[in-house]
């Protein structure tokens, strides 16, 4: 607090009225000894809220908040040249907000009486001000700490790039993707990051980008190439944005290091475009295989087994007069000959399924579910065959993979679901097909899809890929079922999606 001498305190204490009272400051004198209000001027009472009466029956202890008061009451025992010049203390308004405020006193003799002056400043407004720059100043710390951590541990790649192509910033993330330090990649253009062949149209592209109205975009369709510093190429994603910067452009690139994806990928359809040309061999000899078996069957054992019979029943007419263990043996010979003949049929109509080749999948489906409601009379067995593909013919290698995945639905909807009812649908044009095999049965669970021994959903999904069919599998509810539930098998071809190759 300023220290005035005695002389100019007798002066100011003369022409204080003139001083004070019209002083735009607020200003108060109080009793050193009481610490009770002795003065006050219009300044004051405006700021304070207090009308002359109320505030001259204040203490100077009732400007303060109780907390406050214990700190208050120790600098008033200080002599005031050891008090501090300025201090800042929180008040207490008549209507009890509290402000901050900014005092200088000085002492002087006011009717007899030690006195004590102030002149206040609020500074409430000040404080205020300069307790949000510095809350915004912490909170920009914050953000700058955070940021610069995000920055450092992520394991993405972030390189930020003036306006002319040179890198500021190459985070740890961007050092383990190109094997390259931050120290030696600084000021380096981007395109040193680049393989060779690339470099010299990159200035351009990114000259693009700049005087885009894009804020951001991903580089490349996709993917784009990169180059590691042992000179390995790299497969990236690479997002890049633009940003104003203290009135300058900056380009900030996020790279994904995504080079052992792409090879798995790769490595993944190569795989798949395998074994799907094995699927596609595999097929084609089992059905030369099956053809060459069914040939054999029908005309050398068939044939043979007919040459029997007929010698058999020969040698039974000319032995009429057999003896009657003879009779018995040769009928009993006959049945087995019959029975081996009925056996090597049914063989060849599993193995090669009747009408198939010569009049087409509709008239082989046809007769298999005609078939099987003879052996199934208990079952509600039916086909339904759209009048347009009634006489439509297919590449024979899709025709024969329809129909064997049509024939495993219906087995196993026959064995395993205890359906009552099994329909068939076949619909669809010259260049394409959707055939349906719907069950009313129990319907399967994902683990019965792989079971050992039986083709499955994941065999039929083979042969489709094979000829580039498609086959579904719905175990939550077959349509057109009485109760809808059961398992819906649905096989769908198209010529544009034809993978046939010879």
């Amino acid at each position: 607090m300023e220290i005035i001498s005695e002389d100019a305190s007798h002066k100011l204490a003369v022409s204080y009225q003139l001083l004070f009272e019209r002083n735009p400051l607020p200003m108060w004198v109080y009793d050193v000894q009481t610490l009770r209000m002795l003065a006050v001027n219009e300044a004051a009472l405006v700021q304070y809220g207090y009308n002359k009466q109320e505030f001259v029956g204040l203490s100077l202890l009732d400007l303060h908040p109780v907390e406050d008061v214990a700190q208050v009451q120790a600098q008033l025992k200080l002599p005031l040249q050891e008090q501090p010049i300025q201090n800042v203390w929180r008040h207490i308004q008549g209507n009890g907000e509290l402000i901050e405020v900014e005092m200088l006193a000085q002492d002087l003799e006011f009717d007899g009486v030690h006195a004590r002056m102030v002149r206040v400043k609020d500074m409430t407004a000040q404080r205020r001000a300069e307790q949000g720059q510095h809350q915004l100043a912490q909170h920009l710390i914050e953000e700058q700490e955070t940021l610069a951590a995000v920055v450092n541990t992520t394991t993405n790649g972030v390189i930020s790039i003036d306006d002319e192509g040179r890198i500021q910033l190459f985070n740890p993330g961007a050092e383990r993707i190109f094997g390259r330090t931050a120290a030696s990649m600084a000021g380096q253009t981007v395109a040193l990051l680049m393989p060779a062949r690339f470099r010299q149209a990159h200035p351009q592209h990114q000259s693009k980008f700049a005087n885009s109205r894009e804020s951001s975009r991903m580089m490349g369709l996709s993917l784009v190439k990169g180059q590691h510093a042992n000179g390995q190429e790299l497969d990236l994603e690479v997002t890049i944005s633009q940003v104003t910067v203290q009135h300058r452009q900056v380009m900030i690139a996020i790279v994904k290091d995504v080079t052992l994806r792409v090879r798995s990928e790769a490595q993944y359809r190569q795989s798949r475009a395998q074994l799907t040309e094995l699927t596609q061999r595999l097929m084609t000899q089992e059905k030369t295989l099956v053809k060459r078996l069914a040939q054999v069957l029908h005309d050398q054992l068939g044939q043979t087994m007919a040459a029997i019979r007929m010698s058999h029943e020969t040698i039974l007419m000319l032995q009429s007069q057999a003896p009657s263990d003879v009779a018995r043996m040769q009928g009993q010979m006959g049945k087995h000959i019959s029975l081996a003949i009925q056996q090597v049929r049914q063989v060849l109509v599993d193995l090669r399924p009747p009408l198939l080749e010569e009049h087409g999948l509709a008239a082989a489906l046809d007769n298999e579910l005609r078939n099987r409601s003879l052996t199934q009379p208990h079952l509600d067995i039916s086909i339904r065959i759209a009048p347009e593909v009634a006489l439509a013919r297919w590449p024979s290698e899709v025709e024969y993979a329809a129909f064997m995945v049509a024939r495993e639905a219906i087995e196993n909807a026959l064995r395993h679901s205890g359906a009552s009812v099994v329909a068939v649908h076949l619909s669809g044009s010259a260049n394409a097909f959707q055939l349906v095999v719907m069950d009313s049965g129990i319907g399967m669970a994902s683990n019965d899809l792989v079971k050992p021994g039986h083709l499955g959903i994941l065999g039929m999904q083979e042969r489709a890929d094979a000829v580039g069919a498609i086959v579904t599998l719905d175990s939550q509810g077959a349509p057109d079922t009485p109760d809808a539930s059961g398992t819906c098998v649905q096989f769908f071809w198209t010529a544009a999606n034809s993978v046939l190759v010879s």
